[in-house]
Parts: structure tokens; C-alpha cells; sequence
């Protein structure tokens, strides 16, 4: 391999050859003895530049099938593209410069979608120069959108199999709601949001309408919902105190036992709490004046805080008529088993239009349904003071909390610190707002959900019974409807005469339903699928339905990609049948609340059971220091320029050997360059070997090898291979990689420096067996490689023989993983006892201060097990002896320690061939290469060395001449070592 390019360009050079060569075309057109595998692509969204946490995502993804293929099954890698939903939006208004829904009204539907689906490809070239890059096979070219047609009307026809089956509703209940956005979040878009924030909480006084000057304590964590209270909570068998409170006039509160302060004018008050929530209310000492439960409470009147709700006629409300209806229980103290005495003070403020247990106890009660806050977050304009603005500026709780103190009508304040929902997208709290939306029953398909889950292999493992398992055990209806313009039109249409409601679930319907003609290239998309009238469902009405404004949760976009990505059911109905459900998916941890979760429940819905089965869940990348990644932190790492600078094949291989897939990976360009050094050095150095002393025509064949090192290193092979193979198939990554390592390791510093002599000697039997061995263990670690590391895979296969044009180890059968044989599993024991021996032997010589280099005499060993002698012959040439003695004990070595003159210039000599050679690899000097070898000394037993063993010292560096002077030399030591200095001059 040519060692003078760049990892960069040696990376480009083989993209090439892959495209010129169709090799990724090839591995999908060759047969396929094994049948399908099937992968699904996790639709990534194009309106937003790749980072390196998709560098992690791609390399997870690319892995599997690329070994599948060499396995000999058929993977067809159909690639994707979420173009929907709020993120999409969001991009668009901050290209227009919007900031609210009204902007996109004026500006018009049509242009502001038209907007949205060129922003959808802003960042295209950049997916495509990034996936190409970093070596990920998948077919763009015929890539599912999800904003085409075809793929919308299988939306369409998933949409209606939910509503045959009853599991589609609409109600009017309390959903998430993001202000900014003006529309609903699912639960699993919720999930995604949350944020530890540190907000105002209040604890108010709400004055008893018959007992002047008694108030009930109420506490909450939105000052905003004040505005809003219909009621307070308790719960019937928690006991409640009534204490008196002196309050001096100044308004500065002061606990009495009932004795006033001498001088200070003021007045009783009396308040009502849990009794419980005495002392964390500052009322530990406070004198207890009466007593009840709960339900003694229950009826009792109170003045509101605000009059917002007496101006009810100009307020929005459930139902045009009745407007009235359950005003005589506002204002009251209703029971209601939610409320705890966890927190707070044991009585619950209740606004129904912002909370979900609270919206529940209105209905039980018959509380009634009055709107102070519009859609945008904004207070009506019967809000007074607060009119316009929006309830989660933080600013809004401090005026009211100022409003209050001045009323007299605060008790309390603090900063509360709580994780709170945040829009998944615009990064804006959320609030919880009553409103109509349209739902999925998934509650109702629990078990169901649980049932398929069980069946999915999960890595990690945990997350089954665990963040995903619980998930489910919980799971909530979908939230499916959302009030926004760039998605998947939602295709209920209902009659505006007797309200009957329809789903359209094929354009072909549409056709046949239509008032009017419905164009031949349809596109499905707001506002022209708006202006689609319909004939009402019951013939008897005969009037005309109008669609619903909403739009469906992008999220079911790519939850649907098993069948929309093929049309079905329209088209393709075969090849969906051999692609579902998929074999392997992977996205990163938060999916198990997004598309993980989409693709289950909409497989569910439809009665399929698992869409997929196994699944592999990865960590978010951060930072080398554990930070999350921010352009504001400037620690944005771009992933094209580390795969520049490193090579795609050492990004992969970090994101692989790192850590486990689910945990969090640090990016350290530092531990990059490490395993950069101990894999992708170290198989260049043995290639570089190979090639260093195989001939271009070596290719004659011995029979099998018996020398112990080639033994030995086969077995290592046919192991690596057996432990690869097993832990891909169990999807198990990086173990497997990390088995890689190892069996790379093991290749170079021990197989290799070993077999050194073998390589070079006139033994060309023997030289034939060693290249014979080696070539065979690089042709199986490239193809090992191929799937993790696919460009020096590559690299390493086509320098290994001479190949016809277009070959490629991914078009190469995967090695068969065979069971080892006894004499295998012999060997490797064996050669495992050897080398704890060497580290025994070579502790022996670090306390005797005795260096490597001096030969010795002898040295006897102890093991449990016998060695054969050709594995004691490695012993002895490793620890540098010239004999070794066995006995059974335990590990242990005792070396002879006595240093004879003869010795002692055996030493000499290894340590000068050594550093000869060495100087041989700083002047690029081939095997071919002859030298003169200068040796300059003072030193009487270097002499005297050298006198002893010219001639092997000569044939040991492949020199024609010695000299005893540097004056001559061309090449020398940069400087001098020990008791003599080396030089040397290519040979003429």
C-alpha cells in the first residue's frame, strides 16, 4: 500500500473505484442464496446539516447489512427522507422571519407550503457528500419521500384500516400545546421536550364568601392558571386545620399563640391547610383554632382571585349554548382523589382548561368550561392587566405575584425547581390547554403493544423491560392531530349539514366521493386538498362535506415507512410481503419514544404485531468533556472534517469500540488517534510486511503449514472469526470489534515480529508457508473488516493478489466460522502459557536489572501443563536463552544469572543487528537493498563481538561489508548509544 498518501486520499481512491466498479450495485444484484434480510432506514431530515451524532447513527446502520450481504442474503437498502412536520416549519418562518401563525395566514398556505418543500432539500447535497463519505451503502436514488403522493395516500389508507377498526376519535380534553407552534404534542413528543427550569411558585389565599378573614391555603407551580380557577380541591379523608394567623398592618405576617404583639396594630386571620403540611408551610408553632377531614370542606364558597370568569359571556367556552351551565359550582370546594399531601398545602387550585386531572374533575363535577387564554398563549382580552400576554413569560408570574402581595392575597413565594415539557422543536414551554384534537386509542392496544415488544431483541438489552417497557406499560392515547399546514393532510371529511364523518382512504375514493373534478396529479397537501368538496357519506342528507383543518403527527409519517416506502397496498404488494418486518433497525436512545415507538404502535393498530426484530438503540455523542454539543459552546465537531483528517473507517470504528451502543460516546479526537495507532497502523505495518518480502509471483501453495507459529495463528484466526460471527449475529457490535483488536493485535506484535526470521531466511520452503499463512490471516481480517471498517478492508483485499479490475472484498463470501478442533484449542492454550511465562521471565530480568538484549544462559520454568518443545523454542527465543527447563508447579520463572564472556558478546551482536536494522527501516531500505555496515567502538568486548560474528552479523543485515569507521557512512545514528555508533551506505 502506498504509505506517502494521506488516509483521506487512500479513502477517496477506493470511493472511486466502488463507483466506477458499481460495486455497491453489484452487492445487491449478486445472488442471494439465504434469501432477504431486511433494513430499515430511519428517515433523516434534509433541512438540517449532518453532525457526527449521525456519523454514529450511519455507522451502526451500515454494519449489519454490510455482513448480511457477505453472508449471502439479499439487503435491500432503501433509503428515506422525513420532509414534514414542525421542523420543516420552523425552518421556513425563520427564513421568512415569522414568529406566529397569523404571519403564514397572511403570507397564504400555498406560498408558506411551497416554501416548506424547497426548505426541505436546503442541506441536500450535504446528506448526500456526508453518506457517500463515510461509506454507507444506501440507495438514494430511489429513496421514499414522504411528502410524495404515493406515499401520503398509504398514509391515507393506514389512517382509514385505524378508523374501520374504531380505534380513531375525536374529543375535547387537555393535550399538550405548544403556544408557539399553536398545536398539540403527542406523548412521545413530549417525552422528548422536558427540561429541569426553575419557575415561581405561589401559595395563595382564597377568602371564605361566608367567613370574612378565613382563607384556604392553595399552592401552585403556575401562577399563570390563577386567572383561570374554578375551583379548589381536597381530598375527603386528609385532615384539615384551621389556624390563626396575626397579620400586622404594614401586611408583614406574624405566627401567634393568640397573644398580641405589645404596640403592633393588626388583625387575625385564619387559614385552612392539611395538617401535615404545617411545618413545611412555616406554621409549625401557628395556634390550631379547628378542625375537620376533607369532606367537611367540601361545598364551601370562596371569592375569586380575579374577575376574569365573571365576564363570561365575551369568553370562549366548550359549546355555544348553555353558557351557564355548572356557574353555580364555580367558586366552591370540590373533593377529588388526585389530591396529595406530597407537596403544597393540601388543597389543589383548579383551572379545567389547563390541566388534565383537573379537566376530569370538571366533568365529574360539572365545573363549567370558560377559555381565558387564546391558542398563541395569550391572555383574553377580559384579563385586564395580563390582556395579550403570553402566560409562560416568566414576567407574567412576577406580576401576578406582585398583584397578589398587594391584594393581600399571597402567602408564599419561592423558586420551584421541577422538569417541566418543552416543544420538542421551538424549545418553547409547553402548556396544557383543552381544545379539540383527534386521537388514537393505544390504551386501548396495550397489551397488544407489550406482547409485541416481548418478541424484539433489544440492545441494550434493559431497554426492553425498561425505558421502552415501561413506556408501553404506560402508554397513552395519541395525540394524532396537529393545527399546522406542512404535513399529512389528517382525511376526515365531515358533512357540514348533519355533521356524519367520513375517512378517505385511497385517492381513488377521493375521486369517487368528489363534487367536482379532483386533478390527475394530485398533490395531497393543504390548501389544494382543502378545496376538495365531498358528498356527504349518507345518501339520505345529500349535502356536502368539508375536510377538518388538521394535519397528521409527523411522527406517524415515518412510523409508516414499512408501508408507505412501497406504496402499499397500491403497488409493490409482493415485495412488501418480503420486506416486512424488518430484521434490524438502529437510531439513537431518544427513538424509543419517537420512531421506535411509531413504527410498534402503528404496526399494532393495524393487527401486524413487531415491525422489526432487533433493534439496536445508540448513545448520544457529546463532547470529549461530556458536554452536549452546541454551536453557542463553539464544540461542534464537524464530521466531514474528522473523517478528512482521521479517515471514515477510524470515525466508524470509534463510534463502534468506544463503549456499548446505548452508552453515551465521548468525542475525543485524542482516543481516536489512539485507535487509529493500535488497529488501522498496525495492519498497514503487517501489510507493508507482507509486501516487503513476498515476491509479485509468490503465489506457489504448500500444504498446510505444521510450523507452531502458523498453527497457532490460524487457530487465532478461526477463532476471531467464530467470536465475530457469533456476536453479529447477536448484534452485539462492539464486542465484535473489539474482538477485531485483539486478533489484530496478535497478528502484528506477536505472529509477525515472531516470524521475522522466517520471512527472511533462505528456508524458502518455510518462507513460502509463512507468506502462505499470512496472506491468508489478512485475507480473512479485511473481510472481518469489511463490514466496520469498509475502505482499508478494501485496501488491504486488493493488495493482497493480483485481482481482476472490479473485484471487492464486499462482494467476498463472509469466512465460515468452524468449531476449533482439539489440537486447536491446544494450541492456543499453550501458546497462552507461553507468553504468561515470558511476562514471568521478563520480570525475572527487570529485578535482576539484567536488559532483553543480553543472552543468557538458561532458564528454568514452572507450569501447570507440559509445553511441547517447539513451544519452549519460542519461550527461549523470546526471553533470550539458550536453554529452558520445565517442571509442573505454578506459573514461575528462575533465570541463570551468571554472564560469561561468550555471553556477553551474543549480546552485543543481537543488540547491533537490531539497531542495524532499525537504521535500515529510517533510510527506506527494502529486503532487496544490500548495505555496507560501519561500526564505530572503543569498547574491547564490541571488538572483540565483532571479530567473533562478522559473518552473521553481515548476513543478519543483508550487508556485503563491515568497517570499523563511520567516516564513509552516508546513513548514521542520530547519535551515539551505548558503546558503539552505526552507520551504513547502499551497497553499489
Amino acid at each position: 500500500m502506498a504509505q506517502q498518501k494521506t488516509v483521506n486520499e487512500r479513502e477517496l481512491e477506493i470511493l472511486a473505484y466502488w463507483e466506477a466498479h458499481r460495486v455497491f450495485e453489484r452487492s445487491l444484484e449478486k445472488e442471494a442464496p439465504r434469501g432477504d434480510f431486511v433494513f430499515y432506514e430511519g428517515p433523516p431530515t434534509a433541512n438540517g446539516r449532518p453532525g457526527i451524532h449521525h456519523a454514529e447513527a450511519r455507522a451502526f446502520k451500515d454494519c449489519i447489512p454490510r455482513y448480511k450481504t457477505m453472508q449471502g442474503f439479499h439487503v435491500e437498502r432503501k433509503g428515506g427522507w422525513d420532509t414534514h412536520g414542525l421542523p420543516v416549519e420552523l425552518e421556513v418562518e425563520k427564513e421568512l422571519g415569522f414568529s406566529t401563525k397569523q404571519e403564514i395566514k397572511t403570507l397564504g398556505v400555498a406560498a408558506f407550503n411551497a416554501k416548506c418543500r424547497e426548505s426541505v432539500w436546503k442541506y441536500l447535497d450535504e446528506w448526500r457528500a456526508f453518506t457517500r463519505r463515510i461509506g454507507y451503502w444506501v440507495d438514494m436514488e430511489h429513496a421514499y419521500v414522504t411528502y410524495a403522493p404515493e406515499y401520503i395516500e398509504s398514509l391515507w389508507w393506514v389512517v382509514r384500516q385505524i378508523w374501520d377498526r374504531g380505534l380513531l376519535y375525536q374529543d375535547y380534553r387537555v393535550t399538550p400545546h405548544c403556544p408557539r407552534c399553536e398545536t398539540s404534542l403527542s406523548s412521545h413528543e413530549l417525552a422528548q421536550g422536558y427540561k429541569d427550569v426553575k419557575d415561581l411558585s405561589v401559595t395563595v389565599k382564597f377568602e371564605l364568601v361566608n367567613e370574612p378573614g378565613t382563607f384556604l391555603l392553595a399552592w401552585t407551580t403556575t401562577p399563570w392558571t390563577l386567572l383561570g380557577n374554578v375551583a379548589l380541591a381536597v381530598k375527603k379523608n386528609i385532615k384539615y386545620v384551621k389556624v390563626k394567623k396575626f397579620i400586622l398592618d404594614q401586611g408583614v405576617a406574624h405566627v401567634s399563640d393568640g397573644q398580641k404583639l405589645p404596640h403592633a396594630s393588626g388583625h387575625d386571620e385564619y387559614c385552612w391547610l392539611a395538617k401535615s403540611r404545617l411545618e413545611a408551610c412555616g406554621l409549625a408553632d401557628a395556634e390550631i383554632v379547628d378542625k375537620c377531614s376533607g369532606s367537611g370542606l367540601v361545598g364551601l364558597k370562596y371569592r375569586p382571585l380575579y374577575d376574569v370568569l365573571e365576564k363570561s359571556d365575551a369568553l370562549p367556552h366548550v359549546t355555544a349554548s348553555k353558557r351557564k351551565r355548572g356557574d353555580d359550582k364555580m367558586f366552591s370546594v370540590v373533593a377529588a382523589d388526585f389530591v396529595t399531601t406530597d407537596e403544597g398545602t393540601g388543597i389543589v387550585h383548579t383551572a379545567v382548561m389547563y390541566g388534565a386531572d383537573d379537566f376530569a374533575l370538571g366533568n365529574t363535577v360539572g365545573l363549567p368550561k370558560y377559555h381565558i387564554v387564546k391558542p398563541d398563549g395569550t391572555y383574553v382580552q377580559e384579563a385586564g392587566f395580563l390582556a395579550g400576554r403570553l402566560v409562560t413569560d416568566e414576567a407574567v408570574a412576577v406580576d401576578i405575584v406582585k398583584d397578589l402581595a398587594e391584594r393581600r392575597l399571597l402567602f408564599a413565594k419561592e423558586k420551584h425547581t421541577h422538569s417541566y415539557p418543552h416543544c420538542w422543536r421551538c424549545k418553547q414551554k409547553v402548556i396544557y390547554y383543552a381544545k379539540h384534537s383527534w386521537y388514537i386509542k393505544m390504551s386501548a392496544l396495550r397489551k397488544k403493544l407489550l406482547e409485541a415488544n416481548a418478541k424484539i431483541h433489544w440492545e441494550p438489552e434493559h431497554l426492553q423491560d425498561g425505558r421502552f417497557g415501561e413506556w408501553l406499560s404506560d402508554v397513552k392515547d395519541w395525540a394524532f392531530s396537529r393545527e399546522r399546514y406542512w404535513g399529512t393532510p389528517l382525511p376526515i371529511w365531515v358533512c357540514e349539514a348533519c355533521g356524519k364523518r367520513q375517512c378517505i382512504g385511497s385517492f381513488e375514493e377521493l375521486r369517487a366521493r368528489a363534487v367536482g373534478e379532483v386533478p390527475k396529479n394530485l398533490d395531497p397537501h393543504r390548501p389544494v386538498v382543502d378545496d376538495i368538496v365531498l358528498r356527504c357519506e349518507d345518501e339520505a342528507c345529500g349535502k356536502t362535506a368539508r375536510r377538518v383543518p388538521d394535519v397528521v403527527d409527523v411522527w406517524f409519517d415515518s412510523g409508516c415507512m414499512p408501508f408507505a416506502q412501497w406504496h402499499y397496498p397500491f403497488e409493490n404488494v409482493q415485495m412488501f410481503d418480503r420486506q416486512y418486518p424488518a430484521d434490524y433497525i438502529a437510531e439513537a436512545i431518544d427513538q424509543t419514544r419517537g420512531w421506535f415507538y411509531t413504527l410498534l404502535a402503528v404496526a399494532v393498530a393495524l393487527g401486524r404485531g413487531a415491525p422489526y426484530k432487533n433493534v439496536v438503540s445508540l448513545g448520544h455523542v457529546l463532547d470529549a468533556h461530556g458536554k452536549k454539543m452546541s454551536k453557542s459552546v463553539g464544540n461542534v465537531v464537524d464530521p466531514m472534517e474528522a473523517m478528512e483528517r482521521f479517515g471514515a473507517d477510524a470515525v466508524r470504528w470509534y463510534m463502534y469500540a468506544i463503549n456499548a451502543p446505548g452508552e453515551n460516546k465521548l468525542f475525543d479526537e485524542k482516543v481516536l488517534g489512539d485507535m487509529v495507532r493500535k488497529n488501522f497502523a498496525l495492519v498497514r505495518n503487517v501489510v507493508s510486511f507482507y509486501e516487503m518480502y513476498v515476491a509479485a509471483d509468490d503465489v506457489a501453495h504448500e500444504a498446510p503449514s505444521t510450523h507452531v507459529l502458523d498453527e497457532w495463528i490460524l487457530t487465532v484466526r478461526d477463532a476471531t472469526v467464530r467470536s465475530v460471527t457469533a456476536s453479529l449475529d447477536g448484534y452485539r457490535i462492539t464486542e465484535a470489534v473489539r474482538a477485531l483488536t485483539a486478533y489484530i493485535d496478535e497478528l502484528s506484535t506477536w505472529y509477525v515480529r515472531r516470524s521475522r526470521e522466517r520471512f527472511k531466511g533462505d528456508d524458502m520452503r518455510d518462507h513460502r508457508r509463512a507468506t502462505q499463512t499470512l496472506r491468508a490471516c489478512l485475507t480473512d481480517l479485511a473481510k472481518l473488516m469489511a463490514p466496520f471498517a469498509p475502505f482499508i478492508a478494501e485496501e488491504v483485499y486488493r493488495g493482497l493478489y493480483v485481482r481482476e479490475e472490479g473485484d471487492s472484498v464486499h462482494l467476498a463470501l463472509w469466512p465460515e466460522a468452524r468449531k476449533l478442533t482439539a489440537r486447536q484449542e491446544d494450541a492456543l492454550a499453550q501458546m497462552a502459557r507461553v507468553r504468561e511465562l515470558v511476562t514471568k521471565t521478563l520480570e525475572a530480568r527487570e529485578e535482576e536489572k539484567i536488559p532483553v538484549r543480553q543472552v543468557l544462559a538458561s532458564v528454568e520454568v514452572s507450569a501447570p501443563e507440559a509445553l511441547e518443545e517447539a513451544y519452549l523454542d519460542i519461550l527461549k527465543d523470546e526471553v533470550n536463552v539458550q536453554a529452558v527447563t520445565w517442571r509442573k508447579g505454578d506459573l514461575a520463572a528462575t533465570l541463570d544469572t551468571n554472564i560469561t564472556p561468550e555471553l556477553k558478546r551474543l549480546g552485543i551482536v543481537r543488540e547491533l543487528v537490531r539497531r542495524a536494522n532499525a537504521l535500515r527501516k529510517d533510510s527506506e531500505l527494502t529486503i532487496e537493498d544490500q548495505i555496507v555496515l560501519f561500526v564505530e567502538t572503543d569498547d574491547a568486548d564490541v571488538s572483540a563481538a565483532l571479530d567473533a560474528y562478522e559473518a552473521d552479523i553481515l548476513e543478519r543485515t543483508r550487508a556485503t561489508a563491515m568497517e570499523r569507521s563511520l567516516d564513509k557512512a552516508q546513513e548514521k545514528e542520530e547519535r551515539a548509544q551505548g558503546a558503539f555508533q552505526l552507520g551504513l551506505t547502499r551497497a553499489s
